[in-house]
């Protein structure tokens, strides 16, 4: 061998010395999540609905004015304690008064001629008595006439009875005309009256005056809005549109409670009641159905037009096996969940003892859902795994479910149970 080729060969094998050795494939640590076994309690299941509140149909009023006229005051000059917008009223408070002059003017003049027309009855009342005198003073002559020796002198002609009659019907007529006229006018007393009325716009129930739409000296039009009256101190209604997908499950005399499923830590005061009223025919726009939740508001004093979440009892409460809604991934066509299997305890790196499993991701079939307990009732579960050997036969009950940081888990990844650090 010569001696460029030695040296060729030494520096090879000093070169394959000096490679370093293939690294080994590391194995990933495990992911840390939480788990827990199900849960076998009562359950409930609430459905929520958005709505306005409203007054109750019989318990809300607008004044409108009835008639045209200029706004002669507002709310009655009268009287210690004047009335306020916001003021709770009874029913009959006058809240605006119209000018009633020309009304007024015509009541006036209809009574003054209703004394006129009183003396013409009385006159037609002589007229009567007076041709009944005359017919009676006729038939008295002509009895003498008849008694009078030598035949009837002619004292009571024919015709002169005949005047007499007509004169007693004429009378008669006369003092029919005058009651009639005397009715009429008495009828015409009464409708100014009704009309003198409508200037005083009054509130038709007890409730809250709302906001004053005129103002003084403003010329109103039949029908213009003056101010709404609402009673809503004792009940409120919310009003709903409710899909069709989830009208069927309402029923009237649910029970109903005020606040959404994700409230916050505050307490609040909720207003409970149950549903009143679910139309039999869908808004033609949008093709859901009216719902009315009448709700005690003593307590709550909510106010109209305010939107609000309502939940609506449409599950009573049964004992059920359920597990946290963090444990359901709904995210596939069926919702999965992740169990943990072969769980054990060992000692990590660091001396430290930590629970360890391996992590199984199942198809499930749920029941309930409580959004308040944010429980689901576990109905039962299935192992997506093809070979019959492989395939999780637990007990439900006894499974460990992640309920958190299961997202992204798939059948035999490492997991380990999370410490809580006080």
């Amino acid at each position: 061998m010569s001696t460029r080729s030695l040296l060729g060969l030494v520096a090879c094998i000093a070169a394959g010395c000096g490679k370093a050795a293939a690294p080994t494939e590391e194995t990933a640590p495990p992911s840390t999540v939480k788990w827990e076994g199900p849960a076998l309690t009562a359950l409930e299941e609430w459905t929520e609905l958005f709505g306005t509140t409203i007054p109750l149909p019989d318990r809300v009023a607008r004044v409108t004015a009835p008639v045209e006229g200029r706004v002669q005051s507002i709310f009655s000059d009268t009287g210690s304690s004047p009335v306020v917008e916001g003021q709770r009223v009874e029913k009959g408070t006058v809240l605006v008064q119209l000018d009633p002059t020309v009304v007024q003017a015509a009541l006036a003049k209809a009574e003054a001629g209703q004394e006129v027309t009183k003396e013409e009855q009385q006159q037609t009342q002589f007229a009567v008595e007076l041709a009944k005198a005359e017919i009676e003073r006729l038939k008295q002559l002509q009895a003498m006439d008849e008694k009078t020796p030598g035949g009837p002198r002619g004292l009571v002609t024919p015709i002169a009875r005949l005047q007499a009659e007509y004169a007693l019907k004429d009378a008669e007529s006369k003092k029919a005309a005058a009651a009639a006229r005397l009715a009429a006018g008495i009828k015409e007393q009464e409708s100014l009256r009704a009309q003198l009325k409508l200037h005083t716009l009054a509130a038709p129930i007890a409730g809250r005056v709302g906001r004053i739409l005129v103002v003084r000296g403003q010329t109103l039009s039949v029908g213009t809005p003056v101010a709404d009256i609402i009673d809503i101190d004792d009940q409120i209604d919310v009003l709903c549109f409710v899909p069709p997908s989830l009208v069927g499950k309402l029923k009237l005399g649910q029970a109903a409670r005020t606040g959404g499923f994700d409230a916050g830590p505050v307490a609040t005061v909720e207003a409970e009641g149950e549903i009143v009223f679910i139309a039999e025919q869908a808004e033609p726009e949008t093709g859901n159905f009216a719902v009315k939740v009448r709700l005690s508001n003593k307590e709550v004093h909510l106010r109209a037009n305010r939107v609000l979440r309502i939940r609506v009892l449409t599950g009573p409460g049964k004992e059920c096996l359920n597990i946290k809604e963090s444990a359901i991934q709904e995210d596939d066509e069926q919702p999965t969940v992740v169990i943990v299997t072969d769980v054990k305890t060992q000692t990590n790196a660091d001396g430290k003892e930590e629970t360890v499993g391996i992590a199984r991701r199942l198809k499930v079939t749920l029941g309930m859902r409580d959004r308040t307990l944010h429980q689901i009732e576990l109905l039962a579960v299935d192992d997506p795994e093809k070979d019959p050997a492989k395939k999780w036969s637990g007990i439900i009950k006894d499974a460990l479910f992640v309920v958190e940081g299961g997202q992204g888990l798939q059948t035999g990844d490492a997991v380990k149970l999370e410490v809580e650090v006080d």
